[in-house]
């Protein structure tokens, strides 16, 4: 019921080492990183408001030619944070 509630009400977000980038629910998102480790912050805004709300946050280590996936998740609760999980690669 909560993914339904956001998807109307509100945008994603990822905080990438600091950069904030716009994305969108259901969506993949690429982006090229450096060898080294890495901060990913995942939240949310409301449409017209400014507060990042239920920020999720992983550190990821990629190595030389390495390819990270990582995947946010909603909570059933809309005051639950974001769920950050790097999923293994083939």
């Amino acid at each position: 019921m909560n993914a339904l509630l956001l998807r109307a009400a509100a945008r994603p977000y990822l905080r990438l080492d600091g950069t904030e980038h716009t994305l969108a629910w259901g969506r993949t998102s690429v982006f090229t990183l450096e060898p080294g480790q890495h901060t990913l912050e995942a939240f949310w805004r409301y449409r017209g408001t400014g507060a990042p709300l239920g920020t999720g946050t992983l550190q990821v280590q990629v190595q030389q030619d390495e390819e990270a996936i990582v995947e946010a998740c909603n909570g059933p609760l809309n005051h639950q944070p974001l769920q950050l999980r790097r999923r293994p690669t083939h």
